[in-house]
């Protein structure tokens, strides 16, 4: 990396970092409506990127008119916005606070395989809010890692780590998430990964959305290597909170030790989370490029 390109990412690093403070600044009452509209004017500003959402909504609901699917891009961008202003909030985010927000059902569940020793892996997907879907667990006294993506600009991708690292939540880069994560479930923490991007290095293509989608087996591979407790987690708003579920565990013996066949199964009950309300995950990603 030279100079010119060190200057460009602290510069834009500093920007981010600016704009979420004051983002997050904002109180409930002003902020969340002003993060929608931010999300609504990203979204008229990135037009292709609203064109490959209705593309990928008109493929996955062919019986939605074009005016409804107009109105989920609309809600997609809405709540997307939303969530920038909740993921701001964070580095000031108290416990108590998140939990004022945020209802969660089925946490007897992961305290149930907790008990059993064997470790947990939690699979999630970019709906609602993904952001705050993994605090949940550090908040409920849990030791929880978390696979990322690094960012390409390393000054960001710092801040990202360190906000999430502030509130107990350990992070994993992608490239070294197997041989970590392994360690990190045998000794009986629980790992949250997100399973809905495109992913085509150790991936399969399994159905989605009536679709073949490359997506990862890690979370399969490590609940059948360690016998790991396989639980989903979504994530809906409604009521003016964001209610997370905990689904019981996936029973991961019964695919036969085939990683490939518990990925689809997994990517399975991902779709069906998104089917409950569409608009609500990310659309604009380019998820069944062949």
């Amino acid at each position: 990396m030279d100079a010119a390109d060190r200057l460009r990412y602290f510069l834009e690093s500093a920007f981010a970092r600016m704009f979420l403070a004051g983002l997050g600044a904002l109180p409930e009452r002003c902020g969340r409506p002003v993060g929608r509209a931010l999300g609504r004017l990203l979204g008229a500003v990135i037009r292709s990127r609203s064109r490959r959402a209705a593309d990928n909504l008109r493929a996955a609901f062919p019986e939605a008119g074009e005016d409804r699917i107009a109105a989920w891009v609309r809600r997609m961008w809405t709540n997307l916005g939303e969530a920038a202003w909740e993921f701001a909030r964070i580095p000031t985010l108290t416990r108590e606070e998140y939990f004022r927000s945020v209802e969660v059902e089925g946490l007897d569940l992961l305290r149930d395989s907790r008990e059993k020793g064997k470790g947990i892996i939690l699979f999630a997907s970019h709906l609602t809010n993904w952001e705050w879907t993994t605090l949940f667990a550090a908040y409920s006294g849990f030791s929880v890692a978390a696979v990322a993506r690094r960012m390409k600009n390393p000054s960001f991708d710092a801040f990202l780590t360190r906000v999430r690292s502030d509130h107990g939540v350990t992070i994993f880069p992608h490239r070294s998430a197997v041989r970590e994560g392994l360690r990190w479930v045998k000794e009986g923490k629980v790992l949250g990964i997100l399973v809905d991007q495109r992913i085509t290095a150790g991936g399969v293509q399994v159905p989605f959305f009536g679709r073949p989608a490359f997506t990862t087996t890690m979370p399969a591979l490590l609940a059948i290597r360690t016998g790991a407790a396989l639980h989903g987690v979504s994530a809906h708003r409604a009521g003016g909170k964001i209610r997370i579920r905990v689904h019981p565990a996936l029973d991961s013996a019964s695919a036969g030790g085939d990683a490939a066949v518990l990925t689809a199964e997994i990517t399975s009950q991902v779709e069906s989370w998104i089917r409950e309300d569409p608009p609500l995950w990310l659309w604009m990603h380019d998820r069944w490029k062949p």
